[in-house]
């Protein structure tokens, strides 16, 4: 379930840590999967990794990584030819299909969290699913998607406590995870249809990104609509036709996603929380927390961590 750092011997699913000559770093695989089990790694590129990595063996696996830090500039190439040059925000991801033969030009020191995730992996849960395999991941490089960021925080909290890590909990935030890949980005699943009257999946990634990204500040309709190039009345049908939600009811939710980390993870004040979160003070994160959730941030965060 957890492995830690134990010098540089291959671990199953650190082709990423591996091709920058990096050795073994802190690790979850699941254990209960039929076929191939997913892996989870926290990486830390130092200095002694700048420059071209390593090409990384080809595999029908996908890698999705989500930077834990701001990467100012990035080049992945595949094969003679970059195929992304571009910087990363903290909180941003990428996935790649190894089936190409990978390798980065690493220009800063960074972290990173990633997730190798063979196919046979998707496959099985799409199975258990009931839904169709997945052909392609196809997305965005450098968006932020806030339920990969909501689960990652949570697997943090586990890197922090591996003592406390147990197969259930592991199995719950990776199929969680698969999921979400599998209805939101893969090239055969019905959440990359278009709704009639709605977002095509690019604006839709743009205004959810936007909206994560300065999720603390007094945003705009206007902002988000720009960035979908849109105008404001059009943008606000169109985002509730594809989500279920108005924009606004999608940033309260990402608000209250973000604070339940922090009341993981930090001891700080419930007040200051709710600012840090974009609220406007303590009782209005309670009020939007409570009906939410159905319970206060304080009986929340003890119940969560007891």
């Amino acid at each position: 379930m957890y492995a830690g750092v134990e010098g540089s011997k291959k671990q199953y699913g650190d082709a990423i840590a591996r091709s920058f000559g990096l050795p073994a770093q802190q690790q979850l695989i699941t254990r209960s999967l039929k076929t191939a089990q997913i892996a989870i790694n926290r990486l830390s590129i130092g200095r002694g990794q700048l420059g071209m990595s390593a090409r990384i063996p080809v595999e029908d696996s996908f890698v999705l990584a989500m930077y834990l830090t701001d990467l100012e500039y990035h080049e992945l190439w595949s094969g003679k030819r970059p195929l992304y040059r571009q910087g990363y925000r903290k909180d941003s991801i990428r996935i790649v299909n190894l089936t190409g033969a990978f390798s980065a030009l690493v220009t800063a020191p960074h972290e990173a969290l990633t997730f190798y995730i063979p196919r046979q992996s998707l496959n099985e849960i799409a199975d258990e699913a009931g839904t169709k395999r997945v052909g392609h991941i196809t997305f965005t490089p450098g968006i932020i998607d806030p339920a990969v960021v909501h689960l990652s925080r949570i697997l943090l909290l586990a890197f922090a406590r591996p003592q406390e890590v147990n197969t259930l909990f592991l199995d719950h935030v990776t199929l969680a995870l698969c999921s979400h890949l599998i209805t939101r980005y893969g090239d055969r699943a019905p959440a990359l249809r278009r709704t009639k009257g709605g977002l095509s999946m690019q604006q839709r990634t743009r205004a959810e990104a936007y909206m994560a990204a300065n999720f603390a500040d007094d945003i705009a309709l206007s902002e988000v609509a720009s960035h979908c190039g849109l105008t404001r009345a059009h943008f606000a049908r169109a985002f509730k036709v594809s989500t279920g939600s108005s924009a606004h009811q999608w940033l309260l939710a990402y608000r209250v996603s973000r604070a339940e980390a922090l009341l993981l993870s930090s001891e700080e004040p419930i007040g200051h929380i709710a600012i840090a979160t974009g609220f406007a003070d303590q009782s209005h994160l309670t009020r939007v927390f409570s009906r939410k959730k159905g319970v206060s941030p304080a009986a929340w965060r003890r119940r969560h961590r007891a």
